[in-house]
């Protein structure tokens, strides 16, 4: 436990020298002058931030389909939660998907169910961001022709290939979560991080009880494709907010190729660097600045902050809230 600590810990620090370096080599004053150009048009991200969300929340209620209390906007919420854990928190992309496994077994959802649901929604995302990505390096090629980088973001995606093929061989399969669990349980010295998702063979068999509606799965899976359109339309206003419109292809390979080296950097805190250096990367092969990249960049942090910040306060009230109802049903020792 501690030696992942201490790889997420180094992992941000790097991403953070480099996030600083690329601010203060494009010009710092450059990238505020843009950002304060777009002023208080900014706020405006965080309501727009919502259709995209809550598109892939019509995706995970797809998978959710018999349970009552999985309701629209109860979901939402726990996938704002989720996205605020992994986003600002120092944790990897997953940190989140464990809070919301614990959000939806305290709502009355059973653990095997919710952790379940969210297991194959986040395999679904992969299977949406690979052909999302695809998108991207489709206009890669055609409208740019920057031939050294498609080469690059190719040979990735084949890369990942495999292994996408892998996990979802496992989980279909069955006993994923039980080999999980025991490899997890040797690396963690005994420690059963994965008890709260309850019985790994029952949440087994839930995977598989899923997997086996496939109607549902394309359902769920053209929701999430639709949620990753609707972050290009996100992207396409924040360059309009700054006065630089891009036309929606060029939004298109910003969104995909940037999504997709995020996602690749798990192990990086809120992908702080990453992000920054693929807006830059991606940037330049269209004819954006680095100081207009970075600085798309920066409105979309200050997205993160302004929108997770309630949201993960929220989250403790209701942990509070939790456990002070849990202190108050608790007998005491001198009690009956």
């Amino acid at each position: 436990m501690r030696q992942k600590l201490f790889i997420t810990a180094f992992a941000g620090i790097l991403g953070l020298a480099l996030a600083i370096y690329l601010i203060v080599h494009a010009g710092f004053s450059e990238i505020f002058a843009l950002l304060l150009v777009a002023g208080w048009g900014l706020l405006w991200l965080l309501p727009l931030h919502l259709l995209p969300l809550a598109l892939d929340v019509l995706s995970w209620k797809w998978l959710l389909r018999g349970e009552a209390r999985a309701r629209f906007w109860f979901l939402l919420w726990v996938a704002l939660v989720r996205e605020a854990v992994n986003g600002l928190l120092p944790v990897a992309r997953v940190g989140g998907e464990f809070v919301g496994v614990r959000l939806l077994a305290q709502y009355g959802v059973p653990a095997s169910v919710a952790g379940a649901s969210i297991m194959v929604e986040v395999s679904l995302t992969l299977v949406s961001q690979f052909i999302f990505t695809l998108l991207g390096v489709a206009v890669l090629f055609v409208a740019v022709g920057e031939h050294a980088l498609l080469l690059e973001v190719l040979g990735t995606l084949l890369l990942a290939l495999p292994l996408l093929g892998a996990f979802f061989w496992l989980q279909i399969r069955g006993g994923f979560f039980t080999l999980l669990q025991k490899v997890t349980q040797k690396i963690l010295a005994g420690y059963d991080i994965l008890g709260m998702f309850g019985d790994s063979q029952q949440l087994d068999a839930e995977i598989f009880r899923i997997y086996s509606h496939g109607r549902a799965l394309l359902v769920a899976n053209a929701w999430q494709l639709a949620g990753f359109f609707a972050g290009t339309i996100e992207v396409w206003f924040t360059f309009w907010l700054l006065h630089h419109p891009l036309p929606f292809w060029a939004a298109l390979l910003m969104e995909s190729l940037g999504q997709a080296l995020r996602s690749a950097a798990f192990v990086v805190p809120g992908g702080i660097g990453i992000q920054e250096g693929g807006f830059v990367l991606f940037g330049s092969a269209i004819g954006i600045d680095a100081d207009l990249a970075l600085a798309f960049s920066l409105a979309r942090r200050l997205r993160e902050v302004f929108l997770g910040i309630p949201v993960l306060l929220s989250w403790v009230a209701l942990e509070g809230h939790y456990m002070r109802r849990l202190w108050q049903q608790t007998p005491t020792k001198g009690g009956a």
